[in-house]
């Protein structure tokens, strides 16, 4: 009886024992399936299926119009399995006749194909022509999958904005680089079954997961407005700039602003490089002066001194001045421009003239402390916030270690360091009304599907000034224009306002003789500002209100035209009188070119100088099939025509900018005034 009640203990136990081990077990099955399962099912997948990456299509960048300028085109790139090279045991042969079409040495292919990896590529960006002989020759273990290479459709234009990716597609510089993450797709693969033994198991499943295209970054930057840009800087850069002498600059920038938005309309740096082959350029040149460099702003600055001026009320534009030429400091005379002073003149025609002692009187007035409010209030010393990398704050001079003498020179745009996207900033503060805006370059992003997922927005900075100083200070620099040092930009029709800079370089802790960063910084129309516009020439022997000036004129007289902006029925016609000896440039007579398309080279050249025009002739071939300016359009008497000699067949490729919208600005005679050119005669003068 004892026995048996122990027996049954035992079978008790032991079924206890059991029922806890198959309850353990149904949990832990459980965790397995319910939890682990997903994991290894694709642990699993990964062992039996192994994938070959389908790159996925970097999405575009356009700009404010919807204009392509960065795109993805289709490449082919080549890659190897190398289990399936080795078991083939036609390594060499395979190795040799990849070198030999894809023009690599074969060790560096051979190393590749048979290396101890699952898949290697053995080159991307290949050109289908040579995919097609890979795929022909059906080489064991070799495959060919699509993939796309970066192409910029217009060339130079905007390199420096766009910039340009590397080889495996990835952003270096520019847009392609700020805004990699957006621009960059998700892959896809083509899966394929694979023994344990690392083969492909004939007649296997293949399953393709189709690549995402990247989103399209769609910017504030305008095609034309840029074209009008880049098309003034290779007139300079080709010493063919106004009053240039020949002079070809070392660097030049012109950046055009929205100032009621912040949007950046054009950055154009020269010289300039092609992203389409970005590694035939230095690093300096594919550097963007406009933002990543400092320069001593010169005279342009004195619109902030004006406008800080005015918000404090020590401005008054009645008030009399009398300049005899210098204004000592601390012992040390800074002198005017103009040997001899300006003599009495009331407080407008200081800023109209330029006069440094009037402004350093301003900056007195204003005091240290106050003055440097604004610099930083204005945004000096500090990054806009621009979506540029490398962006440089600037330099600004130690406040606790300032004398009276660095404040009087700070006040004509000396001592501190600045960049231009600061300076275009900081007066387009004061066109729109007092408000300092981050400056954008980013209009929207939009999805593979077409739907807006980064709208833009202004950002407002801070409020600078009031409204009111600022309607004063663009009055006053309207003045500048029309009567004073800027009068090189007077627009007959237009309320231009502004101001010309010239500083001299520093170089070995002093300034250079004989050499000027020349500029002029401007918007218009004054009363309602649609365009802010800076131009910046470095290493010219020339002021800014020479040089610097008529390239401004001829980019906001173009913009303004293409954006559709009318002339101002009230706004003068001709400019005041020269002022201090300071000759405003001849009108000239305006002409009309003749149509000579189709003409043989002589009969078009006997024609064009018999309407007193220049020739000059590109190409080869005895028939006219193209001219610049072209047929009809107005432009200075005597201006030289270009002509492209061929036949229609072979006719030459045009630059990018000259493809782009042509205003065709009608020619203005007897209004004091330059005459304006054809936006696209690049030689007339």
């Amino acid at each position: 009886m004892i026995q048996s009640l122990k027996m049954r203990k035992r079978i008790v136990l032991l079924f206890a024992l059991c029922s806890v081990f198959i309850i353990v077990l149904i949990i832990r099955l459980g965790f397995v399936q319910l939890r682990d399962g997903p994991f290894l099912k694709n642990l699993a997948d990964d062992q039996h299926y192994r994938g070959v990456p389908v790159a996925a299509k970097r999405g575009n960048i356009e700009d404010s119009n919807g204009n392509i300028l960065g795109m993805s085109v289709s490449s082919q790139t080549i890659y190897a399995i190398p289990a399936e090279v080795r078991k083939s045991g036609q390594q060499e042969e395979i190795a040799a006749k990849l070198s030999d079409i894809l023009d690599m040495k074969k060790e560096t292919v051979l190393t590749k194909i048979t290396k101890r990896t699952s898949i290697e590529y053995v080159r991307k960006k290949v050109s289908a022509q040579d995919a097609a002989i890979i795929t022909e020759a059906n080489l064991a273990g070799i495959g060919v999958v699509e993939d796309s290479t970066r192409f910029y459709p217009n060339g130079s234009l905007a390199a420096h904005v766009i910039g340009f990716t590397g080889v495996d597609s990835q952003g270096l510089e520019g847009i392609e680089y700020s805004r990699d993450e957006e621009l960059t797709g998700i892959s896809g693969s083509i899966l394929t079954e694979y023994g344990a033994n690392g083969i492909q198991i004939p007649d296997a499943q293949h399953e393709f997961l189709q690549p995402v295209q990247g989103n399209t970054v769609r910017l504030t930057i305008d095609k034309n407005i840029q074209a009008f840009a880049e098309r003034e800087l290779a007139k300079l850069m080709a010493g063919q700039g106004v009053n240039m002498a020949g002079k070809i600059p070392k660097s030049a920038s012109i950046l055009v602003m929205e100032p009621s938005s912040g949007k950046v309309l054009a950055i154009a740096s020269a010289p300039t490089f092609d992203p389409n082959n970005y590694q035939a350029s230095s690093i300096s040149t594919r550097r963007n002066i406009a933002i990543q460099n400092g320069y001593e702003p010169g005279s342009t600055f004195k619109i902030i001194t004006l406008a800080a001026s005015i918000e404090e009320k020590v401005f008054n534009p009645k008030e009399m001045f009398t300049d005899p030429g210098y204004a000592t400091v601390l012992g040390k005379k800074i002198r005017c421009w103009k040997s001899g002073g300006h003599g009495t003149q009331t407080m407008v025609e200081v800023v109209e003239n330029s006069c440094n002692p009037g402004f350093i009187m301003l900056g007195q007035r204003l005091g240290m402390d106050k003055f440097y409010h604004y610099l930083t209030a204005f945004g000096f010393g500090q990054k806009t916030g621009i979506e540029m990398s490398g962006e440089a704050k600037g330099i600004l001079a130690n406040k606790k270690k300032a004398t009276a003498l660095d404040l009087a020179t700070m006040s004509i745009g000396q001592t501190n360091n600045v960049t231009p996207i600061q300076l275009l900033t900081a007066v387009s503060a004061v066109a729109n009304g007092g408000t300092l805006l981050e400056p954008q370059l980013v209009q929207e992003i939009t999805g593979p599907d077409g739907n807006v997922i980064t709208p833009f927005t202004k950002k407002v900075v801070r409020r600078v000034v009031s409204e009111d100083t600022a309607k004063q200070a663009r009055e006053v620099l309207e003045s500048v224009v029309t009567n004073g040092t800027g009068r090189r930009t007077f627009l007959p029709g237009y309320r231009v306002a502004g101001k010309t800079g010239t500083a001299q370089k520093v170089s070995n802790g002093g300034y250079i003789q004989g050499e000027y960063v020349a500029s002029f910084v401007g918007f218009a129309p004054a009363n309602d500002p649609k365009l802010a516009i800076l131009v910046v020439i470095d290493g010219v022997p020339f002021y800014g209100g020479v040089v610097a000036a008529p390239v401004f004129a001829n980019v906001m007289l173009d913009s303004l035209k293409y954006l559709g902006v009318k002339p101002d029925p009230n706004a003068p016609l001709t400019p005041g009188e020269p002022l201090y000896g300071v000759e405003f440039p001849p009108v000239k007579e305006a002409a009309v070119v003749p149509s000579v398309l189709g003409l043989t080279q002589s009969d078009a050249e006997t024609t064009l100088k018999k309407d007193g025009f220049k020739v000059k002739v590109e190409g080869t071939g005895t028939t006219v099939i193209d001219q610049i300016p072209h047929g009809e359009a107005s432009v200075e008497k005597g201006s030289t025509v270009l002509l492209y000699l061929g036949s229609e067949a072979g006719k030459p490729t045009l630059a990018p900018w000259r493809e782009l919208y042509d205003p065709d600005i009608e020619a203005i005679a007897g209004l004091g005034q330059r005459i304006p050119i054809s936006s696209n005669s690049e030689l007339s003068e």
